[in-house]
């Protein structure tokens, strides 16, 4: 349940029978309690790996995982960071560069127990430095060692067929499952952390509209640290689907993305509008677009709200979990950020919350 102000610094989550007592008007989303359950990020990608254990999860470059593989995987690293002395409620900080390893570190901290806080890999050390000691990591796994008193951990190797992988014990709902550090309103970054049970939640209610299938190919392009990641990333792991990873040079290379994106079948992308705006969209493959984190222009929406391809236009601070608002657009329609997800309410208050 959320309240939505036009302070985006100051966003806040309240309960629905705070909501209801307002006098102001409401806008509210859909009521789904199915999609409120007692679960982790851990619980959900494991229920795909059982749904779906030869099923392509992930490719990168000329490699590919398989589900079983990456829950495996992941179990080892969750092993490997429980005998470091990681536990459940801490926090593990990620400095990685993109491709399968960054998947499994967090996939592996996710199964510890513990919440990642992840950082671009570009991000300048002395900055990495600031926020793994504000947030107070317990680790930190990086390839560069930091000036910091946390220990160090590395990436596992997958494990051998016949190697023994214990499982951990987990988090529980309401521990933290990441802690994301955004620019702020003041230009000062600070830490948003997101519970289990807030991640999960947001999953299965965007999904509802998403409609995202086993048989969908998702290109991962965003950083780790921006939280659209979680849209490409958990929503896809949910839904069984593939994900597409982009290296570094592709995530940066915007004349020669829609060719990697024809060659790789991609049928769904995530993106901000700015980059919509340079891009060819003559993709026949991409039967979704989701447009988020800055506002949607009318060129964008005619552009790439063609036949057969569904567009949307998505909204939401750090705050209230990535997206809160969704609105399903076609040329001509009036650009707005839409509708309440299921479960989120919507108004328009003052800071006094009038």
């Amino acid at each position: 349940m959320c309240v939505l102000t036009r302070f985006a610094c100051r966003q806040v989550l309240i309960y629905f029978d705070f909501c209801k007592n307002m006098n102001s008007s409401i806008v509210l989303g859909a009521r789904h309690p199915e999609f409120l359950q007692e679960e982790t990020l851990a619980d959900i990608f494991r229920m795909s790996a059982q749904k779906h254990p030869s099923k392509t999860a992930l490719i990168f470059n000329d490699t590919s995982f398989t589900y079983a593989e990456l829950d495996r995987w992941s179990d080892a690293m969750a092993d490997y960071l429980a005998q470091k002395g990681i536990r459940p409620g801490d926090s593990v900080g990620l400095w990685w560069p993109r491709g399968p390893e960054l998947h499994i570190a967090v996939l592996g901290i996710t199964k510890a127990g513990a919440a990642y806080v992840p950082l671009d890999y570009e991000m300048p050390a002395e900055r990495v430095e600031t926020v793994l000691n504000e947030v107070g990591a317990k680790g930190y796994i990086s390839r560069e060692k930091l000036n910091l008193d946390c220990p160090q951990f590395t990436v596992v190797n997958p494990p051998l067929s016949d190697e023994t992988v214990n499982k951990t014990a987990g988090a529980q709902p309401d521990n933290w499952a990441y802690v994301l550090y955004t620019s702020g309103s003041t230009g000062k970054p600070k830490g948003i952390p997101i519970t289990h049970r807030q991640i999960c939640h947001l999953i299965r209610s965007e999904q509802s509209i998403l409609a995202i299938s086993n048989h969908d190919r998702v290109y991962q392009g965003f950083s780790v640290s921006f939280d659209m990641w979680c849209e490409e990333t958990w929503i896809s792991y949910f839904a069984g689907a593939t994900l597409w990873v982009a290296d570094a040079a592709t995530a940066k290379s915007i004349d020669e993305l829609a060719d990697v994106l024809r060659q790789q079948r991609i049928t769904i992308l995530h993106a901000v509008p700015s980059l919509l705006a340079v891009m060819d969209d003559d993709i026949p493959s991409l039967r979704l677009v989701n447009a988020g984190g800055e506002a949607c222009t009318t060129q964008v929406l005619s552009r790439w709200s063609v036949p057969a391809r569904r567009f949307l236009n998505s909204y939401g601070p750090t705050e209230t979990t990535v997206t809160a608002t969704l609105a399903e657009l076609k040329p001509g329609d009036t650009i707005t950020i839409g509708q309440p997800l299921p479960n989120y309410n919507l108004a328009v208050v003052d800071e006094q919350l009038n």
